[in-house]
């Protein structure tokens, strides 16, 4: 569940490439009067840089649940150490907020889907001037728009996990943890998601997603690495690297505050309809233009690559349109 104090859009702060969680030789013994203790997680290490989308994948009961919630700070390692940002997680959820989908989604059936969403939103910290626009884009993004006004107890097939996947984007977060979105999803559902990760690339962003389904994290992750009996067997190779200084183009589209534009982006071209391409040298640049917005007091409606290609070697942002 999204959770914070503050929220905005992301990338009003921003870290530098590099890495964003890291978990370091870490163990997570879970102990008990009635049975053996049970050793979760062994000596794992694991990192997710600025930028890059990683998945975790292996079986039932490989220890990807409790790596999520170590890395979000749900949980408490016996040993190792977890950062997030170089903050311990909960002091950087306190400050930041992560946007955290567990497994399974619980909601309160009697709740209708845009009352909940707009509840989490509320409790998540996203200011009141934004929180019907993001309730609403979320709503859209997964496809719940038409059954805004049902119950959850009513949702049928994937509907109730693609509101829990609203939940966990709609406050915008920088820092996003994803545990088992693609159990039970149908077709068009996946194709929802792979679109959300691709537009969720666009800001310096760690994604961090887990499932038993390798096939398909391969295909919108940067990598994948596979854990088992609590250990990492093959650690995931990355297939792209995710250094600062990439050039890229983005289209920015705002509510408000369009006449600021040229200020900030000097190379910026109008698209039309309240959106700019504009050209940067690195996430850092993007995130300080995109503070500089909103402290001239622009409203962001999204900010997207212009080109996203992912092959199974790498991915790279190309010029469009200019």
């Amino acid at each position: 569940m999204s959770t914070a104090s503050d929220a905005g859009p992301a990338g009003a702060g921003g870290a530098a490439a590099g890495a964003v969680i890291e978990l370091s030789h870490v163990s997570k013994t879970f102990e008990s009067r009635s049975v053996s203790p049970v050793r979760a997680l062994d000596d794992v290490s694991f990192r997710v840089a600025a930028g890059e989308v990683a998945g975790i994948s292996g079986p039932a009961g490989a220890g990807k649940s409790t790596l999520l919630a170590i890395a979000a700070g749900h949980l408490r390692p016996s040993s190792g150490s977890v950062r997030i940002d170089g903050s311990e997680p909960r002091r950087f959820v306190e400050r930041e907020g992560i946007a955290y989908l567990p497994q399974p989604v619980a909601l309160p059936g009697g709740w209708r889907v845009s009352d909940a969403l707009t509840r989490l939103a509320v409790l998540s910290g996203v200011r009141p001037t934004y929180t019907k626009h993001r309730v609403e884009a979320a709503m859209r993004e997964l496809g719940l728009y038409d059954d805004r006004r049902r119950r959850v107890r009513s949702l049928k097939g994937d509907a109730r996990l693609r509101l829990g996947l609203a939940q966990a984007i709609v406050a915008d977060r920088r820092v996003i943890m994803l545990d088992e979105p693609l159990e039970g999803m149908s077709a068009g559902s996946l194709d929802r998601l792979r679109e959300l990760i691709v537009r969720l690339r666009a800001f310096d962003r760690a994604i961090l997603i887990a499932s038993r389904d390798t096939a398909e994290l391969q295909r919108v992750t940067d990598r994948v690495t596979l854990i088992e009996r609590g250990r990492t067997r093959r650690p995931g190779a990355p297939r792209r690297a995710t250094p600062a200084d990439v050039e890229g183009v983005f289209h920015i589209t705002l509510h408000q505050g369009g006449e600021h534009v040229l200020a900030v982006f000097p190379n910026a071209i109008s698209l039309g309809r309240s959106t700019y391409a504009v050209r940067v040298t690195g996430f850092a640049a993007l995130n300080r233009g995109l503070r500089d917005l909103l402290e001239r007091g622009a409203l962001l409606a999204s900010v997207t690559p212009a080109h996203a290609a992912v092959d199974a070697n790498s991915l790279t942002l190309n010029e469009v349109g200019m």
